[in-house]
């Protein structure tokens, strides 16, 4: 519905688009003529364009500015200066571009363009689907193009780890606070984080009490609820923590981050004729050797390393099992 009406001797339109009410001048004077062609040309013509959504339709909205709401919503996320390089990254590629003109195929094209593993790739993923999610609730998106991308697996890298003898080579030439790091990595397969996040009363009984994580400076709780958990630990590994001189409120005192040992740990393999291996070779040891000797089940060792299933344990580990080890008996029957 649109009328035109008479203000200062010029002519109006007025009419509502999206139940909002506008006016606007024409520029032509109040005359018979130009009546008729407001009526007969203008009025129809706007009311055309106003159906198609020609005028007065929603301005589509940038990735960037959507992008922004997703920042102001994620600013508690106790991991937020952890994942603000990779959400700036996605923003990057993205920011400029009309949301509702970013194809599943630019979104596919991006996330398999990434000189990353498929793993890590999901970060990535995972933060275009929470913006798109933004627009659809905005009324601007219909679908989200982040949602059902399939990243191609991985293939499974050979999990490297240490001989029960190369462990005990390893330990008998550490020194410093590198022996009691070492013996608590070997002997428990905590996380390094886990490790250097640990405080003396902790320890208690036999056990070990996981519940804060310590890297790069920051101190934070585990990553899941699966990784806060006691754990076993030896009398000899505990008293050889005993041995820490401290007045620290962590164990490990200074040590703050991993990277601190990065010295250390390639010196200490060196000096034991050991080829290069990361220090968190110290974990694979822990468990697969824990497996191949059957001291545990996937179940129960995904709960000593906070996995939380043991699927992701099998992911890890299965390659690591010899089934010839499996001794079933000559008489086995399932069914009898």
């Amino acid at each position: 519905m649109a009328n035109v009406y008479v203000r200062g001797n010029k002519l109006w339109v007025d009419y509502f688009v999206e139940g909002r009410r506008v006016r606007k001048a024409t520029g032509l004077e109040d005359t018979k003529s130009n009546r008729a062609f407001v009526n007969k040309t203008i009025i129809p013509k706007l009311l055309t364009m106003i159906a198609t959504g020609e005028i007065h339709r929603r301005q589509p909205k940038t990735f960037g500015h959507y992008f922004k709401v997703f920042l102001t919503l994620k600013d508690s996320n106790r991991s937020y200066f952890v994942k603000k390089p990779i959400w700036d990254k996605v923003n990057a590629r993205f920011k400029d571009l009309e949301i509702d003109k970013i194809t599943r195929l630019d979104v596919k094209s991006y996330i398999t363009s990434l000189p990353i593993k498929a793993v890590s790739k999901g970060a990535y993923k995972t933060v275009l689907q929470e913006v798109f999610e933004l627009a659809i609730d905005d009324g601007i998106l219909s679908t989200n193009p982040a949602v059902n991308i399939k990243l191609r697996d991985d293939s499974q890298k050979k999990i490297e780890y240490f001989s029960k003898e190369e462990v005990n080579l390893i330990l008998s030439n550490a020194e410093g606070i590198m022996k009691p790091y070492l013996m608590l990595a070997f002997h428990t397969g905590m996380r390094p984080e886990e490790i250097l996040g640990l405080k003396a009363g902790d320890i208690s009984d036999g056990w070990i009490d996981i519940k804060r994580v310590r890297t790069r400076g920051r101190v934070d709780i585990p990553k899941t609820r699966h990784s806060i958990r006691k754990i076993p630990c030896p009398a000899f590994v505990i008293d050889e923590l005993k041995q820490i001189k401290s007045d620290h409120e962590f164990l490990f005192g200074e040590i703050d981050d991993v990277t601190k040992f990065r010295h250390r740990w390639p010196s200490l393999l060196t000096k034991c004729g050991l080829p290069k291996q990361k220090l968190y070779s110290a974990r694979h040891t822990f468990a697969t050797l824990m497996l191949q000797n059957g001291i545990v089940s996937i179940n129960e060792l995904a709960g000593l390393l906070g996995h939380s299933s043991p699927k992701i344990t099998l992911t890890h580990y299965a390659g690591v099992i010899d089934s010839r080890k499996i001794d079933l008996g000559k008489d086995f029957n399932l069914f009898s």
